[in-house]
């Protein structure tokens, strides 16, 4: 089903304002378009996105009932014109449909934009500027996923605050209350997912999946970092004279000490006997095998026997792949080769091991947590609230704590970023490391002797 939303442009010029179109026929399929109609800017209701018509009989009711009837036809227009539309149809389509609608004469006489609209140039719309930037700079698939959700979140707010906001117009104060809507977007819905009335024409433009949960200080972070790197695209690229970023302070993520599996805790994981629950089984053996590598599990689900060279793990991490390109290496450890042996020759899969999704994984990663008895209580940064929480280690176990569990017991041996990270992909000097340099209580103690 089709939907036209109508906004104006925050530029007026001697009262009137272009009027725009949000115009949405599927999923897939939404545009903001120039209707190169003018409208009066203090006869334009935006809550109901139409003109406010004075019930009087005057020369201004009868323009205004005139410019709202033309408004109307060019959304029925539209509407109707979406029916027989090509598979190909995008912007520029749309944009010839209207101009072709004009010329026709569907519509009575009506002040329209002409392409040389006079005024500074603001440049390109920001979402084709980010489609763009996703098309031209981003491979990996993961990131890509990751731009076009942040390149979603700024084409709600820009629908929330009823304004153009083209590339070169974005402040510092745009960034600021683009932060704030990320960080109420959630209330837009009730407690049962159900979004309010004055919020659906948002998500009928751009839907969402599933309503967004409250969002915390490090997940803003990662979305207003991913706008800043295209903003810095942009301006390499001649796009952009200068970022808003730059007089914009961003503040960065905030982490509580990693917590991760002592070398006792894997044992008892390892040689608990599941066999009660053999699919678990399995899965455990895929996690202590990560926990041997420490690889993050996108690259870790990617292995193949392929990646097996001279008794060593041999890939190129997918985060680093487009920086650096270097090729990690983690010898396999004897346990690390049991596992793969194991399952070498159960089935003729093409990956290393029998891998089930991320998702699944997670879970059973807690449930053989819980089974095993390892219920150590640890200390944890609710990253939304930014206050410490109490919680036994197995229920908030994940796939990335493999990845700690393999620094963080090899950092208690030896403290040496650049050999770990020879590992374990990370960038060269990544601040990453300065987490695992927590003091362990056994240090702790002999000094304090000297209170004694």
């Amino acid at each position: 089903m089709s939907t036209t939303n109508f906004s104006i442009s925050k530029k007026a010029n001697n009262g009137l304002c272009e009027l725009k179109v949000r115009f949405s026929y599927d999923r897939e399929h939404s545009y903001r378009l120039r209707t190169y109609i003018l409208v009066p800017q203090a006869a334009w209701n935006a809550s109901k996105g139409k003109l406010v018509i004075p019930r009087m009989h005057t020369g201004e009711h009868k323009h205004l009932s005139q410019l709202q009837t033309q408004i109307d036809d060019l959304s029925n227009y539209l509407k109707a014109e979406s029916l027989v539309a090509p598979a190909s149809a995008d912007k520029n389509y749309w944009d010839k449909k209207i101009q072709e609608f004009h010329k026709k004469g569907t519509l009575a006489a009506a002040p329209l934009f002409t392409h040389q609209a006079s005024g500074p140039d603001m440049g390109e719309d920001v979402i084709d500027a980010f489609k763009a930037f996703i098309n031209e700079k981003v491979t990996h698939n993961k990131t890509k996923a990751q731009m076009e959700v942040t390149m979603r979140d700024i084409e709600r707010y820009i629908l929330y605050v009823k304004r153009e906001l083209r590339l070169k117009e974005w402040t510092s104060t745009d960034l600021a209350d683009f932060k704030h809507f990320l960080e109420i977007e959630h209330t837009f819905f009730d407690k049962n997912g159900k979004c309010k009335r004055k919020y659906q024409y948002l998500y009928s433009a751009s839907p969402l999946p599933w309503p967004p949960k409250a969002r915390g200080g490090n997940t803003i972070f990662g979305i207003m970092k991913r706008f800043r790197t295209m903003l810095n695209w942009c301006v390499k690229t001649g796009r952009l004279d200068k970022s808003p970023f730059r007089t914009f302070q961003l503040q960065g993520c905030v982490y509580g000490t990693p917590f991760y599996l002592t070398i006792d805790e894997l044992n008892t994981l390892y040689h608990f006997d599941f066999s009660q629950r053999p699919k678990l089984a399995i899965q455990r053996d895929i996690f202590v095998l990560q926990s041997n590598l420490g690889m993050r599990v996108g690259d870790f689900f990617n292995l193949t026997a392929a990646n097996i060279v001279n008794d060593a793990i041999e890939y190129i991490p997918g985060k680093t792949l487009h920086d650096t390109g270097e090729v990690v290496r983690v010898p396999l450890t004897e346990r690390a080769k049991e596992i793969i042996n194991r399952y070498s020759t159960t089935s003729s899969r093409l990956s290393l091991m029998p891998f089930i999704c991320e998702q699944k994984y997670n879970k059973a990663i807690k449930e053989m947590l819980k089974l095993a008895g390892i219920n150590r209580v640890v200390t944890t940064l609710n990253p939304r609230t930014r206050l410490d929480e109490k919680h036994p280690i197995w229920e908030i176990a994940s796939s990335h704590m493999a990845r700690r569990n393999f620094i963080g017991n090899l950092y208690d041996e030896v403290q040496d970023p650049s050999l770990i990270s020879s590992m374990t992909g990370h960038k060269p000097g990544s601040r990453a490391f300065e987490r695992y340099r927590a003091v362990h209580d056994d240090i702790k103690k002999p000094i304090l002797q000297i209170f004694n």
